[in-house]
């Protein structure tokens, strides 16, 4: 008699894997409670990479430091400690040094970090902004200077650091981040009834796994990383314009997007949306009086990806400034452009053809508004003897809101702008870049918390600086005062409402479908070469400016394809308008389409690109300590041995009882 024992233990260990398998599954519900997770992540350009990366930390017990004197002690006093921590700590205490400090002690596996919603006054009094002394300088127009002015001296440059640990951001302001926030809050409370020593206590794991490593040129070769980059907006009411007609240009713009440590917490209310805010005001308060006969043609335009090295401004300053060839040649992909005007180089317009550089005589931008309740608003210019007239223009109609802020005799130019963009290429532009400081941004510049702590003053100051900039656009366009004109404040509210707490508002209903979206991310994302669409905020502006700089509206329509060719379906109408997206990611990225791949081209310019990403996770369960851990182990390997001595003991005595060979 011959048993095969080999065949009948291999099919014993394979149905004990797929039981065990199976029990695990049943119980991980009942160990652990998964959480929504707002993750810092990698970014990379053509020398380094920054941001957040860690595969697997394994789990630390839930620790919350509520002050500077908390996070000292806790330093001091588990330094090697066998045990791991995962802090809670608030927004105001995620200084580079501090993170250092945490990571040093090498027991903490991970950061979650509570935003506004969870911050009192007095935390966010103590807020320091994220970003770099002198935030993008590196790629505008003073790069080289060595006298540059510093805008940001309180800048703490943590959104250009690397860091060995994941951060998880935190802002209980929608039924899922508050329901998170609630049993983080639990479990923590819970730690601390137990004085962090009473065990079991509540753990978290993180798993945030990067993929791209090195640099830009590095990533984009092993194919882990895509281009930072959107949709740019441009607009004008002057739908015929063409770039041989010899009317001058004044440009009104300002950024789209923003950036923080958190892309998906991003809002940037001060920083941007009031700047942004301030341009689709302008576009509607000018909409209302006859443009027709303007001696000038008016251009809007919304740049994205601002944040990264000027990306959006760079590319369309870049496009406008040389001659297009368009070659239809054999590309590794199809245009994804139904009815594109080039299918290599893709592009779905040519309109920005039709911008003329050498025409462009003013630029009109606005930088961070949305806080002008103390000294109004800053006119800055990159010459006084150019651009001088322009800034005298606005003091002298804005009754004391816009003033030089070269008054007090210092001449510090431009700060970070998209006109910087433009006057790289000509410099004799006009150009002003209004602002609400005059010499240092504020404290919570392209911070995580910059959601508008009072609407109502940011409201009432962009209307007053939208209506003092459109009569200012029809006086430089013109050359007549007309003071009939002026921005719609009941507008304004609405847009800085939706753009900031409420996507899903009455007013964005009329524009296209969206419901149950509260807050979206201002942050750029990332450019899809295979198939380019825009994200919420350019398909408004878009639709926005469109609808108020149309030059007709003919019948109804319910998709775009119930229109003419060169028609937009925007509120359920034909219109036609001199409206284009622009392509917006780094100069010194380039598309190769006959490959199909990215590769970099020019590494002094921006580069930018974000690692791809497995889904990041987040888990609170109970946990004993690491002693009795270790107890645990050393139990299991025990019984694993005795298990193996006891199967080794009967498949001996059962050959010898049966006789088998």
């Amino acid at each position: 008699m011959h048993l095969k024992f080999p065949a009948v233990g291999l099919l014993f260990f394979w149905t004990a894997l797929a039981l065990a398998d199976d029990i695990a599954t049943s119980l991980y519900p009942y160990i652990y409670t998964n959480l929504n997770s707002w993750p810092c992540v990698r970014l990379l350009n053509a020398t380094s990479a920054v941001g957040c990366h860690s595969p697997i930390t394994g789990g630390g017990v839930l620790y919350r430091l509520q002050s500077q004197d908390d996070l000292k002690k806790f330093a001091a006093e588990r330094i090697s400690t066998l045990e791991k921590y995962s802090v809670v700590l608030s927004y105001d205490l995620l200084t580079a040094e501090n993170i250092q400090t945490l990571e040093d002690t090498q027991c903490v596996v991970g950061l979650l970090v509570l935003l506004r919603s969870a911050m009192d006054t007095e935390q966010l009094g103590r807020v320091l902004s994220p970003d770099e002394d002198c935030p993008n300088c590196q790629y505008g127009l003073y790069a080289n200077d060595s006298d540059r002015h510093i805008w940001n001296p309180q800048g703490q440059g943590l959104i250009e650091k690397s860091f060995r640990i994941p951060i998880m951001g935190l802002n209980p302001t929608t039924n899922a981040s508050i329901q998170v926030y609630n049993s983080i809050i639990k479990a923590v409370s819970y730690n601390e009834a137990r004085g962090y020593s009473q065990y079991p206590l509540m753990a978290m794991d993180f798993k945030v796994t990067m993929w791209a490593a090195v640099n830009s040129e590095t990533c984009i070769r092993r194919g882990w990383c895509d281009a930072v980059g959107g949709m740019s907006v441009y607009a004008t009411p002057s739908v015929d314009m063409q770039a041989e007609d010899g009317k001058p240009i004044i440009m009104v713009t300002a950024p789209m997007d923003s950036r923080s440590l958190f892309h998906d917490l991003t809002i940037g209310a001060n920083t941007h949306v009031a700047g942004m805010v301030s341009v689709l005001a302008v576009a509607d308060a000018l909409s209302k009086v006859p443009s027709a006969a303007l001696s000038k043609h008016v251009v809007y335009s919304l740049f994205a990806a601002e944040s990264w090295g000027f990306a959006g401004s760079q590319r369309f300053v870049q496009d406008i400034s040389s001659p297009f060839l368009c070659t239809n040649a054999s590309r590794a992909f199809a245009c994804p452009y139904a009815n594109a005007s080039c299918s290599n180089p893709c592009v779905h317009t040519l309109d920005f053809t039709r911008v003329n550089l050498d025409k462009i005589e003013t630029i009109i931008e606005f930088g961070s508004v949305g806080d002008a309740s103390g000294s109004g608003y800053w006119a800055h210019v990159d010459n006084i003897a150019q651009s001088g007239s322009l800034v005298n223009n606005f003091t002298q109609s804005s009754n004391g809101l816009i003033k030089p802020a070269y008054q007090d005799g210092v001449q510090r130019k431009l700060p970070p702008s998209s006109a910087m963009s433009f006057l790289a290429k000509k410099r004799d532009i006009r150009a002003i870049v209004l602002t609400d400081y005059q010499t240092n941004m504020g404290s919570l510049y392209n911070s995580d918390v910059d959601s508008a702590n009072d609407m109502g003053k940011i409201v009432q100051s962009v209307c007053q600086l939208a209506t003092v900039t459109a009569r200012t656009v029809w006086f430089e366009a013109q050359g007549s005062n007309m003071d009939q004109i002026t921005a719609n404040c009941t507008l304004i509210a609405s847009l800085m409402d939706c753009l900031v707490s409420n996507f899903s508002c009455s007013f964005m209903q009329s524009y296209f479908s969206v419901s149950g979206i509260s807050s979206i991310s201002h942050y750029a994302s990332v450019f899809n070469f295979g198939n380019p669409q825009p994200q919420l905020i350019p398909r408004f502006v878009f639709s926005f400016l469109a609808d108020i700089t149309s030059a007709s509206k003919q019948g109804s329509c319910q998709t775009v394809q119930d229109c003419g060719l060169g028609e937009y379906c925007i509120k359920q109408k034909c219109i036609r308008s001199f409206t284009a997206y622009h392509d917006a990611y780094g100069t010194g990225l380039q598309f190769d389409e006959a490959i199909g791949k990215l590769k970099v081209v020019d590494p002094t310019k921006s580069t930018w690109t974000e690692s791809t990403w497995d889904a990041p996770t987040m888990r609170v369960f109970l946990m004993t300590s690491r002693k009795q851990q270790i107890v645990e182990l050393v139990v299991g390997i025990l019984w694993s041995l005795l298990s193996v001595a006891c199967v080794l003991a009967s498949k001996h005595y059962l050959q010898k009882a049966f006789k088998l060979e």
